[in-house]
């Protein structure tokens, strides 16, 4: 389990809201647990400054998982160094982010199959499978 770190001694020049912010996301990653809903901080609807935004990736750390999710934009979603907390950006097709987000749950919702989706896999998984099961010529 990572240390949580003293967040007024990461503070610098410029920075503003992102301790409040930490405060925050630390306490909801220290308090998960399974079946927690999610809890997002919209950093799109939040004033801060490029500090803020360097100290909050710099204190909460990278994770080691990336995942990008394509559609009529891209979703990419980071995991962060710190439990169960994940970077959420959402990119339009002009690769221009249009909300940033972070989150405290298990995987964001965004990252999940929707049940169409799994219910389509299966059934094609089916087709193929009878295929397979059926006999040679």
């Amino acid at each position: 389990m990572r240390a949580v770190p003293d967040i007024t001694s990461a503070c610098g020049e410029g920075v503003v809201n992102a301790p409040a912010i930490l405060t925050e996301l630390l306490d909801k990653s220290a308090a998960w647990q399974p079946g927690t809903p999610p809890h997002v901080v919209n950093l799109s609807l939040l004033p801060h400054t490029p500090e803020d935004l360097d100290m909050i990736e710099r204190v909460l750390g990278h994770g080691t998982l990336t995942i990008l999710s394509r559609g009529y934009g891209n979703c990419r979603i980071t995991s962060t160094a710190t439990p169960h907390v994940w970077r959420v950006r959402y990119f339009n097709s002009m690769d221009t982010l249009i909300l940033d987000t972070i989150e405290v749950t298990e995987v964001p919702e965004v990252a999940c199959a929707a049940q169409e989706d799994l219910a389509d896999s299966a059934e094609r998984l089916g087709e193929i499978c009878a295929i397979i099961a059926e006999p040679a010529p």
